[in-house]
């Protein structure tokens, strides 16, 4: 046999390396990280920090006196936590984690290099590290929390570990107290144990939701422009999209609908791959609905999925990703948080400061509610290939529990000798068991009382209307019961109920405060108009007399002066009309002379304007000088503009707040869905509902800037 190979024998060979080669290396490729990246190593990105902290170089670093801490801007539940510090002196660092929002609570891990009272890796009142000191250098710690277990290890040995720890979830952040300097870097976070409500198979659990009627607004879209396919002006009966599981992802198209997941969720972690294709822009903005309203397609938070994903309609504004790549996404939302991180990387943070609000568009939505996929339109297809979601529990920062002490050994006690039988000592296994025995007794007596109390409790929050009332008898269910969910969503709807009642009281309040400037407003309007009639009619001027005098009696229609003026013009008027017919030469010349002076007067005209009367350019005149004025902060957004642009100092005036639009001769005012709303003479204006606007009409605008509407006079200029 010959030891050499023929070249037929090379090409087969090579070919047979290059397949082995390809096999081996995708085998060989590292599975993608799972890991969230809580630090990008710059900035100070989704912490929330109290004291001296700052971040460079891929370091966060700690340099101060006093207390200080850092925390996450949302919260986890179980989780592998990744990270490595170092200490250049004690600085009595710690690890927090399912702390509050305010970082109280939770379970707090010993991280200080020199004599940590747990020792370092220990859990503080649980377990204590058999390590008190370790070296000046960067150590990695990682922290294990999953099914009621935590296990801490430092540079991979196990130091730190607990058990019973039930349900938690809650805040994560460090601590440091001494004058060293506390570095960390590289810290990273895996939500663990994140359940999956959609099994691959079916929609068991989900169910349609279809775009009501007449839909205005939306979530995801413009439902103006979106559901009637451009043409605007919503439609006549409901409209469902088509659900359905292909390929083990959820499939989606024919919209507009939605797709909602059956369990209510304030605060979650979620995880989705999803994917889009069709026409990707900006109306067709598919998303998944946080906390929105069950059975309907509003009121909730938008945030984009697929090539929108890191967006927040109406908040933030993200670059659209290319269609029908898979996007894998992590969505959390805490509080008035949401962040957002792809593949990983955290790309957006966003806290809503506004005030409270049953719809995401008008203010922050911090009620539970659905979460559901939207789909906005015919023109595109969803496609998600995963979606894993955990709801949080309410309560965070739940206090540590210190371990149980282990039973007392109990030493045999002598007996005297004696011919009677004696009774033998329990055995200290027997003892243990007795100790037990009474310990779960006492343990179930304690449950019984807390259950008769909850039980008293939910009793009298349930019998009293008063919402003060049921948020205490709550509060107190919730201090035995922490999971109870009955109590909690309890105590937020009483807690709810209060609030509206304050803010109910406040608009009284604010509105006898702008009745009684509206009467003062009307009174000295009256006032004037009536001395601007009386000094016309000394001068003659009867058509401006009368001008002026109809104002006030439109505004007080049952003033005497104003009827006893208007009885004397219309004297003078007949009088002058019976001269008119029965004059002389004179009358003619004085005919001839007033028909020159209403021909002067009809050479003036008469220009719409709006005047400034409370605002940062109180006393400015701006004309109407279109059949269609918007107004609005700003002058310019895309291809929208503003042709009055209007300052204030709180910034409460939206950016496209209102327009004044002519209609048969007249000017009316629409409301364009601003934030802060529009009042027309002190009654707000609906939004798509215009209102007539008269000589001396007031519009307030966010409450925060009053214009009057009026007329200017000038010389005509054309024929």
């Amino acid at each position: 046999m010959s030891l050499f190979l023929r070249p037929q024998h090379y090409r087969r060979f090579a070919a047979i390396f290059c397949v082995f080669a390809l096999a081996t290396t995708l085998s060989a490729a590292p599975a993608p990280d799972p890991s969230l990246t809580l630090f990008n190593g710059t900035s100070l990105l989704g912490w929330n920090a109290h004291g001296t902290w700052s971040a460079s170089g891929g370091t966060l670093t700690s340099n101060g006196t006093g207390s200080r801490n850092v925390l996450t801007a949302v919260p986890f539940a179980d989780f592998n936590l990744q990270f490595e510090y170092f200490e250049s002196a004690p600085t009595g660092a710690k690890l927090r984690v399912w702390a509050s929002r305010e970082n109280n609570g939770g379970l707090t891990i010993d991280l200080d290099t020199n004599d940590a009272p747990a020792g370092v890796g220990g859990i503080e009142t649980i377990s204590i590290s058999s390590i008190k000191t370790v070296t000046s250098a960067w150590h990695r710690v990682q922290v294990d929390a999953s099914h009621g277990q935590m296990t801490v290890r430092v540079d991979g040995l196990p130091l730190g570990s607990a058990s019973g720890l039930g349900s938690r979830a809650g805040y994560m952040g460090f601590e440091a107290s001494g004058n060293g300097i506390l570095q960390l870097r590289n810290i990273k976070l895996n939500p663990l144990n994140i359940g999956s409500p959609f099994n691959g198979t079916d929609l068991s659990g989900w169910k349609s939701i279809a775009r009501s009627p007449n839909a205005k607004g939306g979530l995801g879209h413009s439902v103006e422009k979106t559901f009637t396919m451009g043409i605007g002006g919503g439609s006549t009966k409901p409209h469902e999209a088509k659900w359905s599981v292909r390929g083990g992802a959820i499939h989606g198209e024919d919209g507009p609908g939605g797709l909602e997941y059956s369990n209510m969720a304030e605060d979650a972690v979620i995880q989705l791959v999803a994917s889009v294709k069709g026409d990707t822009k900006k109306d067709n903005f598919t998303s998944l609905l946080l906390r929105n309203t069950s059975g309907q397609l509003a009121g909730g938070y938008a945030v984009g999925i697929g090539p929108y994903a890191g967006g927040i309609e109406h908040l933030e504004n993200h670059a659209f990703g290319t269609a029908e790549t898979q996007v894998n996404e992590t969505i959390v939302i805490g509080g008035r948080t949401i962040e957002i991180w792809i593949n990983g990387t955290l790309t957006t943070v966003h806290t809503d400061s506004r005030p409270e609000s049953g719809n995401s568009e008008q203010g922050a939505r911090t009620a539970a509610g659905s979460i559901t996929l939207l789909l906005p339109s015919s023109s595109v297809q969803l496609d998600v290939q995963k979606f894993n979601a955990t709801i949080l529990p309410k309560v965070y920062g739940a206090p540590a529990h210190a371990p149980p002490p282990p039973p007392p050994v109990v030493q045999p006690v002598a007996q005297p000798v004696t011919t009677a039988p004696v009774p033998t000592a329990p055995s200290p296994a027997e003892t243990a068991i007795l100790q037990q025995q009474q310990t779960a007794a006492k343990k179930d007596a304690t449950d019984q009382q807390n259950k008769q109390r909850v039980a008293t409790l939910m009793g009298q929050a349930l019998a009293t209307s008063d919402p003060q009332q049921q948020m205490n008898a709550y509060g107190q269910v919730v201090q035995i019961d922490p999971s109870n969910t009955a109590a909690v969503q309890g105590y937020k709807e009483a807690q709810q109920k209060v609030q509206a009642q304050q803010d109910a009281q406040v608009k009284a309040s604010t509105s006898a405060v702008s009745q009684q400037q509206d009467t003062q407003t009307r009174e000295q309007q009256t006032s004037a108009s009536l001395s601007q009639a009386q000094s016309s009619f000394l001068s003659g001027h009867l058509a401006a007399a009368s001008t002026a005098l109809a104002v006030a009696e439109r505004l007080s229609p049952s003033n005497p002066l104003a009827h006893d003026l208007r009885a004397r013009i219309s004297a003078a008027q007949s009088l002058r009309s019976r001269l008119f017919f029965l004059g002389s030469g004179a009358g003619l010349l004085a005919l001839v002379g007033i028909v020159t002076l209403w021909l002067r007067r009809r050479k003036m005209q008469r220009f719409p304007v709006l005047e400034i009367t409370r605002g940062l350019d109180s006393g400015l005149t701006l004309p109407l000088d279109k059949d269609a004025v918007r107004i609005g902060a700003v002058m310019q957004d895309g291809g929208q503009k503003n042709d009055i642009v209007i300052r204030d100092v709180e910034h409460a005036v939206s950016r496209f707040h209102c327009e004044i639009v002519k209609r048969d001769g007249q000017l009316y005012i629409n409301d364009l869905n601003s934030s802060n709303g529009t009042r027309l003479n002190g009654t707000s204006i609906k939004p798509g509902s215009p209102e007539l606007l008269r000589k001396g009409s007031r519009i307030l605008l966010a409450n925060t800037v009053e214009l009057r509407f009026g007329y200017d006079r000038g010389a005509k200029t054309g024929n």
